[in-house]
């Protein structure tokens, strides 16, 4: 049925024979997101669902629709929070990547370990660059000691600004 253009008659039977996952992968086939994400929802375990949300979020990813916003909402409905935190920090929005992963790791959604460290440390010291690069020392300096080894260079030049001014001059 589905081969011979009637997708919704097909998406129905083989909802009908408990194929729902089928189905929502012929609806992301012929390019109806929306409608997969709906059926998934409704029809399908957490992780089916996961996965079919999962291949949303790699299509709104893409470089043809570039809708990383959309999919970060995804992202967080999957409570996939370590990875909204690496989206936000790839759009280069330091100070949400920042602020995102303190809320997350206070509220305890997101756990301490090697990869969330080395995370942290990156936007840390990323958004201390970015607060040093706008004149704000201070919040520079408090983001550099909070970036862990990411942040010890950036600690040491914003400590001692003399050091800068002769390198600058």
């Amino acid at each position: 049925m589905i081969a011979n253009g009637k997708l919704a008659e097909g998406v129905q039977l083989l909802c009908l024979i408990d194929k729902a996952a089928d189905a929502c992968r012929y609806l992301q086939t012929y390019g109806e997101w929306n409608r997969a994400a709906w059926l998934a929802k409704v029809r399908l375990s957490f992780p089916e669902c996961s996965e079919v949300l999962k291949r949303w979020v790699d299509h709104l990813c893409s470089p043809q629709v570039n809708q990383k916003s959309k999919a970060m909402l995804v992202l967080l409905s999957l409570g996939c929070f370590q990875r909204v935190a690496e989206m936000l920090h790839s759009m280069r929005y330091f100070d949400r990547a920042a602020l995102f992963i303190e809320a997350s790791l206070k509220c305890g959604v997101m756990e301490a370990n090697d990869n969330t460290y080395k995370l942290m440390g990156s936007v840390y010291a990323d958004y201390a660059r970015l607060l040093r690069g706008l004149g704000l020392r201070e919040g520079a300096l408090l983001w550099a000691s909070r970036a862990g080894g990411a942040g010890e260079d950036l600690l040491a030049e914003l400590a001692d600004p003399s050091e800068r001014a002769e390198k600058e001059g």
